[in-house]
Order: structure tokens, then sequence, then C-alpha cells
């Protein structure tokens, strides 16, 4: 793996570097469960240089391995750990820092990287943990909830106020408690009457990947990219909120 990239700090490389310590769980699952492909993770060395641990395996809280420049054993702490990657049938997976390298290219810088690397570099998918203690977690536990017709679920994943705040703000409506009341109603009866006509949408077999488009008090733009086996994409935009006891939830979605 080439340590001597020079990679941009900018939001997107920070956004991306949170994306790959919320997704490192992901990243442990595969290796405690006897993942067999390439694998790698990423940390800064006593010489404050990032470098790459290939060969992982999980000791408690260390990560033990080769390193990639020069094969020599080395034991590091999992939290040290920047970033993560594995390929899968050529193809990588996770490598957020190398994915925001791979972005900065031009088409034709692009395919020489991939011939370079051995490994294709498409969109990804994001696997941030199905909870509530991320926003783009947030998204993807009300998506399984979709998936399993869970209305309980779905309506644990929403609030209503925080959504009908937003509602009226976008709309420039002066704040009135009775008008507020009316839109939490309007929202709730809404989702029920669409799901009940149209049904429940399915997500089991797409892969997403998320941007954050814009930040506020408590609240995060989420952009969705959905990916379908067939080809099909779509591209949704939530806000989603932090609550004070039931960490983030979905509100309205940005057309």
């Amino acid at each position: 793996m080439d340590n001597h990239i020079t990679i941009e700090v900018d939001d997107k490389f920070i956004y991306n570097l949170y994306k790959a310590s919320s997704t490192l769980w992901y990243f442990d699952q595969l290796i405690a469960g006897g993942f067999t492909g390439y694998n790698s993770i990423k940390f800064k060395d006593k010489n404050d240089v990032f470098v790459w641990l290939e060969n992982i395996e999980i000791e408690g809280k260390y990560y033990k391995g080769v390193l990639a420049e020069t094969g020599q054993p080395e034991i590091v702490l999992r939290k040290e750990s920047v970033d993560w990657l594995l390929i899968d049938n050529q193809r990588l997976i996770g490598g957020y820092t190398i994915r925001h390298y791979y972005n900065m290219l031009s088409e034709d810088e692009r395919v020489n990287f991939e011939i370079y690397c051995g490994y294709r570099i498409d969109h990804g998918n994001d696997f941030f943990r199905p909870d509530r203690s991320t926003p783009e977690g947030a998204i993807i536990t009300l998506e399984n909830f979709y998936n399993e017709n869970n209305m309980e679920g779905i309506l644990s994943c929403k609030d209503f106020y925080l959504e009908a705040e937003n509602v009226m703000q976008e709309h420039n409506m002066d704040w009135d408690s009775e008008i507020h009341s009316k839109v939490v109603s309007v929202l709730r009866v809404s989702l029920l009457e669409d799901l009940e006509n149209k049904g429940f949408p399915n997500f089991e077999t797409i892969e997403r990947m998320f941007n954050l488009i814009e930040r506020r008090k408590d609240q995060e733009l989420i952009e969705e990219t959905l990916y379908y086996p067939d080809g099909f994409i779509t591209v949704n935009k939530f806000w989603v909120g932090l609550t004070k006891d039931n960490g983030w939830k979905v509100l309205n979605l940005v057309e």
C-alpha cells in the first residue's frame, strides 16, 4: 500500500475519517469471523507518518499484523486506527482515505490508479452500525424496520415534533403552538397513510453511500445514495436530529 500520496485535508476528508471510524466495527466483525482476503488498517507510526498494517489479527485491544512497506511485524492499539480496508472480489471495501484521494483525480488518473492498486474502486458500501448513535445509523435502522414491516420500530426512529419545526421553518411560518401541533399530527398520519397505500419499502439488497451536506444545531442533512442490484440508483436527503435521550431520529425528506 502506497503511503506517499498527498491528500487534501478539507471537510470531505474529515467526514471520510468519521466514516472510517464509525464503520470500523464492521472490519473487526469480519476479521473476527475469519475473513481471508486482503485486509489492512491505517495508523500513525512513531515518526508521525501514516502507514498501513496488513494481515490483521485482533488480540484484545490491539491489532497485530505486518507493515505494508517493510513486512516487519507490528502491534497497534485498535483505537489508533484511522482507516481500514478489505479487498473482496477485487473490490475495495472501506479505504476512506484512499477513496478521498481517488475522487480528487481526473478520469484518466483514476483508471491508472486502479491499475496500480490492483482492485476496483467504486461507490463502496457504508456499514454504519444499525442503531441511533449516528445520523447515518438512524437512517439504516429506520430502513431495517421497513424491511421488517415493523410499524412500532419505524415510529421509534421518527420525531414528528422536530420534523414539524423544520417544516414550519422551511415554509417561513411564524411559530404558533397550535399550528405546530396540527403539523405534527399531519406528518404522522401522512406517513401511516402512505405506508398503508403504497406498502413498506424494502432495502434488503441495496448498498448505501452517505454524504454530509449541511450541519446546524443538533441536526445534520444527510444524503443517502442507494445502489440496487439491477443498477438502479436513488438519492435522498434527510434531516436527522439529535434528541436529548433517544439518540438520532430521522426527520423530513428534503426535495
